[in-house]
C-alpha cells in the first residue's frame, strides 16, 4: 500500500512538471525567461549588457581659468549583489508558477543585495546542464564570487528563503 501511494505521488509530481518539449519558439534568441516586477521592469536575464554612457565633463570658460580646481561629481559606485539566486525550472510546472511571485517579491524587498535569475530549463537546456538540475524546480544560491553555497530543490516558502539567505548569505532585509 506504501508503495502504491509513493508510486502514485511521484507520477502526480512528474505529470504536474512535465510539459511539451516541442516548442515552436525553442528557436529564439532568447536563453531566459524574464519576469515583470510590478514597477514594469524585469526581474532578470541572464545575459548582461554593458551599457555604455559616457558624461560631456566640460566646463564653460570665461578665458580665464579659476583659482580653485573644480571637482567633478562623484559617480556612483556599481552595487555588487551579496548573493545570487537562480531558479531553474520552466513555465509550465506547477511549483514553478508558485515560485514567480515569491521571486519578484525578494527582488524588490532585497534591491541591491540579492540578484533573482530565472532560467526556463525547456528553452534553455544548457543551463539544467551547467547546475546538474534533477528536479523543477531547483534554486541555487551563489556568493558574491559566484560559489555555490546552499541549494534547494521544489517548492521554497519565501519564510524558508529568507532565513536562509540571513543564516548562509548573510543578506537581512533591509528595513
Amino acid at each position: 500500500m506504501k508503495r502504491i501511494l509513493i508510486l502514485l505521488t511521484i507520477l502526480m509530481l512528474l505529470a504536474a512538471c512535465s510539459a511539451k518539449t516541442d516548442n515552436p519558439q525553442e528557436n529564439s534568441d532568447a536563453t531566459t525567461e524574464q519576469i515583470p516586477s510590478p514597477s514594469g521592469t524585469d526581474v532578470a536575464t541572464t545575459t548582461e549588457t554593458g551599457s555604455q554612457t559616457t558624461n560631456d565633463n566640460t566646463l564653460p570658460t570665461s578665458g580665464t581659468t579659476p583659482s580653485t580646481p573644480v571637482k567633478e561629481p562623484e559617480q556612483p559606485k556599481e552595487v555588487v549583489p551579496m548573493v545570487t539566486f537562480i531558479e531553474l525550472g520552466a513555465e509550465s510546472c506547477i511549483p514553478c508558477k508558485m515560485m514567480q511571485p515569491i521571486m519578484r517579491e525578494i527582488t524588490s524587498e532585497y534591491k541591491g543585495l540579492v540578484k533573482v535569475v530565472f532560467y526556463d530549463l525547456y528553452k534553455d537546456r544548457q543551463a539544467g546542464q551547467k547546475y546538474g538540475v534533477r528536479v523543477m524546480p531547483t534554486q541555487v544560491f551563489l556568493d558574491k564570487d559566484g560559489r555555490e553555497f546552499f541549494r534547494h530543490e521544489g517548492f521554497y516558502p519565501k519564510e524558508e528563503l529568507e532565513r536562509m539567505l540571513a543564516e548562509k548569505g548573510g543578506v537581512t532585509k533591509p528595513k
